[in-house]
Order: C-alpha cells, then structure tokens, then sequence
C-alpha cells in the first residue's frame, strides 16, 4: 500500500466528516487505513478532534460561501437553515475540480429536492442541469424569475456555444 504524508492525510480528514469522526474514536486505526508515514504518526495522533472539526467548519463556511453565490434564490429562500442544512449535506459530500461551486450547488440542490423541494428556485436549478448537462440548448417555463426587480412568469433558454460557453437568455411576459 502506497504511503501518505501527514499534509494529506490532514486534508483527508478536513474533507470528510466520517473520516474525522473515525478519528476521533480511534485515530491509529485512521493512520493505518491511510497508510501514514511511519515518521508523521505521533504528529497525526497527536491532532485534536476538536481543532479539526473548528478548521474543518471554516473551510465547510467557505464551500457554504461559494454555493451561496450561484444559488442565492435558493438559499434566501432556506433563510437561517441555510447553513445547517448545507453543513448537513457537505458533511459527507465533497467535490473538486474546476466547476466546483456548481456540482457542489448541484448536489446540495438534489439534496434539497429530497428535503425541502419547495425551498429550491427552480430557475437555479434548471441553470445548474444545463451547465453541468451536455445539452446545446434548453428551454423552461419558469414562475418568478427575476427581471427588472420584479418575479416574472417567463421563457428561460439557454444555448452552449462551441466557443463562447453557456448563455442564458429570458422572454418574460408582462410590463
């Protein structure tokens, strides 16, 4: 089994909830599962359980942070059970890569839809399915869209470009 040092094994833990509650419970047992280092062991089972929750809660807000900028319909309408409801979910869900923020909104929006479906905006979520999708183009009647500082009923279109990526285009009905 390939060795781990002790900055990815921390990363690890930061990252993943079950794993730091293994930790705390029994971290040599964690150690061996990560095949550690043998030099960066009694620094490892040395960490606290409760700093690496604190640390882990901060880099959690930061997720909570970039999530919140590309489903805030989403999360107003969650209003404080926003963050208990995105700490819940991310516990044991992470992700990486460069679209990181919208498959982490993405798989929180699916959480939602099991929980709470009412609390999604449906127009973030059908923004979300084309980015992340590999459709060209889409097209949704949605309620409530936000054009002018008002909610209006609308046609939401996007369209995927070979070059110049998503858009996003809205007929709306109304004055």
């Amino acid at each position: 089994m390939p060795t781990i040092d002790l900055i990815t094994a921390l990363g690890r833990l930061l990252s993943d909830g079950s794993l730091r509650d293994a930790f705390a419970a029994d971290p040599l047992a964690v150690a061996a599962a990560f095949g550690l280092r043998e030099n960066d062991l009694a620094t490892f089972t040395r960490l606290a359980p409760d700093d690496l929750e604190f640390q882990a809660l901060v880099l959690l807000r930061k997720r909570f942070e970039s999530v919140r900028r590309v489903i805030p319909s989403t999360c107003s309408r969650l209003g404080g059970k926003g963050w208990a409801r995105f700490q819940a979910y991310a516990r044991m869900h992470r992700f990486s890569g460069t679209d990181q923020p919208a498959r982490e909104a993405h798989g929180f929006c699916q959480r939602l839809l099991q929980l709470e479906p009412e609390a999604l905006c449906d127009f973030e979520w059908n923004r979300l399915c084309f980015v992340l999708g590999g459709s060209r183009v889409a097209a949704h009647f949605v309620r409530g869209l936000p054009i002018r500082n008002s909610p209006r009923l609308a046609l939401q279109c996007f369209l995927r470009g070979r070059r110049s990526g998503c858009r996003e285009l809205a007929l709306y009905f109304g004055l």
